[in-house]
């Protein structure tokens, strides 16, 4: 009898060493949130005889989704910088951004760049708290 090597974590394999401390990953997982994240603003059914809402999953997108959820509820955002963070998850682009928020370009972009930096720092440092200050240089 044959058997046929069934690699199950193909469709993980790209996200398996993102981590949240390079800018460009958070940058990313920001700006396409939408796209990649098919749990985010997923409805499910409520119906007390259906299961729910299925969809596809990738647990190394969800893994990093909810550890950016949580390390955002402990960055320091100003209410401007939360509403921006919620526009870009939604799927609007920085250009989008500018016109609902009636701002100039760069005062959006410097803006992204803040919240990007405040949740690295951080990340950073809740690592750092996390394994208990034992020598660890940042």
């Amino acid at each position: 009898m044959g058997s046929v090597a069934i690699d199950t974590k193909k469709k993980e394999r790209e996200f398996e060493r993102l981590t949240l401390s390079d800018e460009n990953v958070v940058k990313y997982l920001i700006l396409y949130r939408s796209k990649v994240d098919m749990s985010y603003g997923a409805n499910t059914n409520i119906e007390i005889n259906s299961a729910g809402d299925t969809f596809d999953f990738n647990q190394e997108i969800l893994a990093l989704y909810a550890s950016l959820d949580k390390i955002v509820e402990e960055t320091k955002l100003t209410e401007k910088q939360d509403t921006l963070l919620k526009l870009l998850y939604e799927g609007h682009t920085v250009n989008d951004a500018c016109q609902i928020l009636n701002k100039h370009r760069s005062v959006v972009q410097r803006n992204f760049d803040r919240i990007v930096e405040r949740i690295v720092s951080t990340n950073n440092e809740m690592w750092y708290y996390t394994m208990g200050n034992n020598g660890l240089i940042l």
